[in-house]
């Protein structure tokens, strides 16, 4: 166990580049312990999402992944000389995925909240987005969220995305309340809901647009369906991770501001959302990760 441990110190040196490049941004002398999340290990279990395209898709064996997430993964586990291994996660589970010990970090359109800080904490945010609505190219009767009141949407289960709806239609956040049992269709991850919106089975799917955006880009897709590009919200997407390291947070923090100020950011943005990036790369869509 000994010989794979690090200082905090030089993992901060090496993910800064100190040792031969400039840094710039945030230059505050690093803390002189090491969190306990990389004290003893050369892998970095890392749940994403495996069925998102443009934010986290992967093959069943995890050996093809690609998507926004999982270049901000393999980032933040190359800054500190580990490699990431994914797993995969699905809405519903990212809570008990940490609690559990099953995974190390979840970098999975994971939007901070409230809520889940009483339970996780984050590092972050690396992203912001905002929930939309994604319906079937052609139907006129939807143009706006309201539209969805008298409508079937489509949403994952334990994702904020449904929970609003609710709220909003049915007077609470149970996305069993009256409202939601009559017109929420909830599934285990929103590529599921693709199908059902083709066959009509649902009106609509909604959730960030981001999300929305990378599914409405696939071959398989595009020119079927048509993301309204009306956010309702605003999302902030976190790193989770258990509660108890404020130092492996802050570290996770300093290495997120270095990626968006050196650029790298930038890039993995423009390069898994296409098109659509220049939505997300606004100066007031720029995430500012708090320390």
């Amino acid at each position: 166990m000994h010989q794979h441990r690090r200082w905090l110190a030089v993992v901060i040196a090496t993910a800064f580049g100190l040792a031969g490049t400039a840094a710039c941004g945030d230059t505050a002398p690093p803390p002189a312990q090491h969190g306990p999340l990389y004290q003893m290990r050369n892998a970095l279990n890392i749940g994403v999402k495996f069925d998102q395209p443009g934010i986290g898709e992967c093959n069943p064996a995890a050996t093809r992944c690609n998507g926004l997430d999982i270049d901000i993964a393999r980032e933040v586990a190359a800054a500190l000389h580990d490699t990431p291994v994914f797993r995969p996660v699905v809405s519903s589970n990212r809570e008990d995925m940490l609690l559990k010990g099953a995974v190390h970090l979840i970098i999975a359109s994971y939007s901070i909240s409230d809520e889940r800080l009483k339970i996780i904490d984050f590092a972050g945010p690396y992203f912001i987005a905002g929930q939309d609505v994604l319906t079937r190219n052609g139907d006129t009767r939807i143009t706006d969220v309201d539209d969805l009141k008298d409508k079937v949407t489509c949403g994952a289960d334990g994702s904020n995305s449904p929970r609003r709806l609710a709220s909003r239609f049915g007077g609470t956040e149970s996305t069993g309340n009256a409202w939601g049992r009559k017109h929420l269709k909830l599934v285990d991850g929103f590529g599921d809901c693709l199908p059902l919106l083709l066959d009509k089975t649902v009106d609509a799917v909604s959730t960030d647009d981001s999300i929305l955006a990378g599914y409405a880009n696939q071959p398989r897709y595009k020119g079927k369906v048509r993301l309204l590009g009306k956010r309702f919200t605003t999302e902030r997407y976190g790193i989770g991770m258990a509660k108890g390291n404020p130092i492996d947070r802050a570290l996770i923090t300093r290495i997120l501001t270095q990626m968006i100020q050196d650029g790298r950011w930038e890039r993995i943005v423009n390069k898994n959302l296409g098109a659509a990036a220049p939505l997300f790369l606004t100066a007031e869509n720029r995430p500012t990760p708090v320390k």
